[in-house]
């Protein structure tokens, strides 16, 4: 879930040269981007202009980024950025489609393999643009793990079906997906990934900025430099647009953060889950995904002469780590970098599919989240 309510630092801009005919997409670098722009929501202004930015932040760079988006209002379509500094898009349409459920499993995962065909074996990173709730599922209620085409959402356990392997980075511009649920369960993906364990405004990543980063052959060095670049952006800006939490994880590390905390609840199992009082990370009012900061979690709830192995874990897994001192006016006293799932008797109907995810049973979070 984006924050709709503070969209827009940039004018609506529109497309001023697209075609419906589709094009050769041609390679001009060694490097490439990938990206899945699910706005046929309420997002769709901050779609246009996260496009925009990176026409900007491509200005000058050997590399071609390839996005995807379904776009309310318009027929969804595949774009190859354009290089380009003023205002209005100037990227090509290289590939066009009917009207379609960009949530859809099938449809997802047709347009990802169709944009891999585009880069071949260049070194890809993923980035991941819409509204987002966590590792929630696709139910009745309005609940999704990410998109929200017209109300119809990506389960999380479909998006690991659907996403490629092999990725050098991973990247959601998109709420609430730095939790350990959804990071430990897309571990296999990518050598990195770069998340934000709160809500992210729809302002979106300031792509004029970051693209450079991220394109950085030196991959972990560039990316932590885009997840700073990011950070500062926001830091920057006053009020409640003076908003981010940011993170990047070394996947590297999961296995062993898993097993440590497996062992750690054997050797000390829960009793009475402490939840209040919590360093809370869903933090706009509004927020359906409820995420508590991992560490803080740890610490106040096992006893701390056996958590001493967990954070040392966390130290390699999280190789950079970033928030502003509030978000939306709340504040953020103690920050890991992720988030977790704390169970609460309310949440019952959802805790038999909370357990079937690879994180609860690799963990042993499975013993102490009650169906």
């Amino acid at each position: 879930m984006k924050l709709f309510l503070l969209h827009g630092l940039l004018a609506l801009a529109l497309f001023s040269s697209c075609n419906d005919k589709e094009e050769l997409a041609v390679k001009s670098g060694n490097r490439a981007i990938l990206v899945y722009m699910g706005a046929n929501n309420n997002l769709v202004s901050d779609a246009y202009n996260s496009i925009n930015a990176m026409e900007e932040g491509l200005t000058g760079l050997d590399a071609d980024i390839y996005v995807y988006a379904t776009l309310a209002g318009t027929a969804p379509k595949i774009y190859k950025i354009v290089a380009d500094q003023r205002p209005d898009i100037k990227s090509r349409v290289i590939k066009s489609y009917e009207p379609h459920n960009s949530a859809d499993p099938a449809v997802m995962k047709e347009i990802l393999g169709t944009m891999q065909g585009y880069v071949a074996d260049r070194t890809t990173g993923l980035i991941l643009w819409s509204h987002a709730t966590n590792w929630l599922p696709d139910a009745p209620v309005k609940l999704m793990s990410f998109n929200d085409d017209k109300g119809r959402k990506t389960d999380l356990k479909d998006l690991e079906s659907i996403l490629p392997t092999g990725l050098d980075f991973l990247m959601f511009d998109a709420c609430s997906m730095g939790s350990v649920e959804v990071l430990y369960q897309l571990r296999d993906k990518a050598r990195y990934t770069i998340a934000s364990p709160t809500e992210v405004l729809s302002t979106s990543m300031p792509y004029q900025q970051v693209l450079k980063h991220l394109l950085n052959p030196d991959l972990e060095s560039g990316i932590k430099s885009a997840a700073a670049s990011y950070f500062t952006f926001y830091d920057q800006l006053s009020g409640q647009y003076r908003s981010a939490t940011i993170a990047v994880i070394n996947n590297s590390h999961w296995t062993e953060l898993a097993g440590e905390m497996k062992k750690t609840l054997i050797q000390h199992p829960l009793g009475t889950i402490y939840r209040e009082g919590l360093q809370r990370l869903d933090l706009d009012e509004k927020s359906l995904s409820a995420g508590f900061d991992f560490l803080d979690f740890t610490h106040q709830n096992i006893a701390s002469s056996a958590t001493a192995d967990i954070d040392r874990v966390v130290a390699k897994l999280v190789i950079y780590k970033a928030h502003t001192p509030t978000f939306l006016g709340k504040p953020i006293l103690k920050f890991s970098g992720l988030s977790c799932y704390v169970p609460d008797d309310r949440n019952k109907w959802v805790h038999p599919y909370y357990k079937s995810l690879q994180w609860a049973k690799d963990s042993g979070f499975d013993s102490f989240v009650k169906e």
